[in-house]
């Protein structure tokens, strides 16, 4: 039987060492803005990018002051990003775009690249978008 099993979320891999692995990736894509990776992290990735900043979209529309978006936003960023620097970006810079922009979801695009040769594993880019 099945039981709630989804192969989309496994990486063969147990549950903190999957979490540090996409808080790393997460860190390099916000760092570079772009990342190759393979097609199942890239799918997992892609999902929580794209939680992560549609939760700190959803703080403007729970606080109205600046000041209290801007401190919950450092405690998530800080909880999920492993860099300072990184983390800064993404609220002074990433988060002032998007709202402007008036997103709520799609902020990472992906694109097929190529299957490497040793193991035919396909290769997808991930953006900012």
């Amino acid at each position: 039987m099945r039981h709630r099993l989804n192969k989309l979320i496994e990486l063969d891999t147990w549950v903190q060492k999957r979490s540090l692995v996409m808080r790393n990736m997460l860190t390099s894509l916000v760092k570079e803005g772009k990342l190759v990776t393979t097609e199942k992290k890239a799918k997992m990735l892609k999902a929580e990018a794209d939680h992560f900043f549609s939760r700190l979209m959803s703080m403007f529309d729970m606080y109205k002051d600046e000041k209290d978006v801007r401190r919950e936003a450092m405690r998530l960023v800080k909880s999920v990003i492993f860099s300072e620097a990184e983390g800064k970006k993404i609220v002074e810079e990433m988060m002032p775009k998007y709202k402007n922009e008036g997103k709520k979801f799609g902020f990472i695009s992906n694109h097929r690249l190529w299957a490497r040769k040793w193991d035919a594993a396909e290769k997808i880019l991930l953006q900012l978008s």
